[in-house]
């Protein structure tokens, strides 16, 4: 008896706090080239991820840091990379939150849940419009950060995978 209390008592709390343990505190960098993306550095795309840092810092108003940039392939493929770090407390809530946002800005559909593999991750795509051209927009939010994705020529699930992928390039938790 005095073992299943000891296990409750303090096994359950250690068990919730990992999650936001091993995610908090982060930071994000973008790298100048990701596998065969290049960050994009001309005026244009430069003005363009200024202006989504900045409508994420309106959004997130107690993040800690935020992050934008435009990624593209030699064969056309874009990939408009945007986030912010900082404390959450309900990312599953977060990531529905932050599509909700965009939702006017890419004429989203209904968006799906992609399994991440981890716990306290989250994440959630949906199709849409952009200048004429269809992109998935996902989103992926844990108890450190929210990253978000636009991605031109992919699927659904490729690009929850790349979103997965990028994130852990981009956002790297403090030690």
């Amino acid at each position: 008896m005095l073992l299943l209390s000891v296990a409750c008592c303090c096994g359950l709390p250690l068990w919730w706090f990992q999650p936001i343990s091993s995610q908090y505190p982060a930071s994000a960098t973008l790298p100048d080239q990701i596998d065969s993306m290049r960050l994009r550095q001309d005026e244009s795309s430069r003005t363009a991820a200024e202006e989504l840092k900045s409508q994420v810092r309106e959004a997130n108003l107690l993040a800690e840091d935020t992050f934008a940039g435009i990624y593209s392939t030699s064969d056309g493929k874009r990939v408009t990379l945007f986030g912010s770090t900082g404390l959450r407390f309900s990312p599953e809530s977060d990531a529905k939150a932050e599509l909700d946002r965009l939702a006017g800005d890419y004429a989203l559909k209904e968006s799906v849940a992609v399994d991440t593999g981890v716990r306290g991750r989250h994440e959630r795509c949906a199709v849409g419009r952009a200048d004429g051209d269809s992109v998935v927009v996902c989103v992926s939010a844990d108890h450190g950060s929210l990253t978000t994705g636009v991605f031109t020529r992919l699927s659904v699930d490729d690009s929850g995978r790349l979103l997965n992928d990028l994130r852990q390039r981009v956002v790297v938790p403090k030690s």
